[in-house]
């Protein structure tokens, strides 16, 4: 007896989904609300800003009222600088220009360097480096600072004395340089040199604190600044105050002119 397995058919059942609640029609604006509320933010914020901005620019607001000045002062002192300074107390400690100022102060011939800032809550702050002088330059009135430059001051309250330097245009640092040769080697015998001047043949004359006048020429500087530093304290300096001119343009020697005939010896 055979058994047939029968096959049965099941029901599909089929669910249909719940539908979505239709979106409210105010959603599609949300985006637009929010840049709308982040402007007004901005807004606000940038007009508190430009108020606050305008606040501190008050002409009556945050006055200066002081200077300060720093630095090491030798020619110059605080009454040349305070006029200057002075125009600027009282204005907006905010709106002051002092790049004004420091055009000002720089226009000094005693400053080499100035920095000109703001010092909260009311100060003008000065900070200067002033020039340090070497001596005088030529016959007007110039002075030649330790870095060659030349400059006219108003005033000169540092004592001196001060050396001379007579030379040709661009000359000034070479002069400043003979200047410290010639003092090294001749300071030591008793030459103290008062003005050197090179003409325009690039010729070396010196003259010392006694009135002694000594032409080296124009070559063989060092050698011939050596012979003087060895024959002046043997053979010279007995009778320095006679001489005027000494020439040590010669190979091995020198020539005398005296100021007056120097004396006859005695006989025996």
């Amino acid at each position: 007896m055979g058994f047939g397995r029968g096959r049965r058919r099941g029901a599909t059942s089929l669910k249909r989904e719940p539908a979505h609640p239709a979106e409210p029609r105010w959603t599609a604006w949300k985006p637009w609300l929010r840049g709308l509320g982040v402007a007004l933010v901005l807004a606000a914020v940038g007009f508190g800003l430009d108020a606050g901005i305008r606040a501190l620019r008050e002409p009556g607001a945050f006055p200066l009222r002081q200077v300060r000045v720093e630095g090491e002062l030798r020619n110059l002192n605080e009454a040349d600088l305070q006029p200057l300074a002075q125009a600027y107390l009282g204005q907006n400690f905010f709106v002051a220009n002092l790049d004004e100022l420091r055009t000002a102060l720089a226009a000094d011939p005693w400053v080499e360097e100035v920095a000109v800032r703001r010092g909260w809550p009311d100060t003008v702050e000065i900070q200067l480096r002033e020039r340090v002088a070497f001596g005088y330059w030529g016959e007007r009135g110039e002075m030649v600072d330790v870095n060659g430059h030349r400059f006219r001051p108003v005033a000169v309250r540092q004592s001196g004395p001060w050396p001379r330097l007579i030379g040709p245009e661009g000359r000034e640092k070479a002069l400043i340089k003979a200047w410290r040769d010639i003092h090294t080697r001749l300071d030591p015998v008793g030459l103290t040199l008062v003005k050197l001047v090179q003409d325009e043949r690039r010729a070396w004359w010196l003259t010392f604190d006694s009135g002694l006048e000594v032409y080296l020429g124009h070559e063989r500087f060092e050698e011939r600044l050596q012979r003087l530093a060895q024959f002046y304290p043997r053979v010279l300096a007995a009778q320095a105050d006679r001489i005027a001119v000494v020439d040590l343009r010669y190979g091995n020697g020198f020539a005398v002119r005296w100021k007056t005939a120097p004396p006859i010896p005695a006989a025996g």
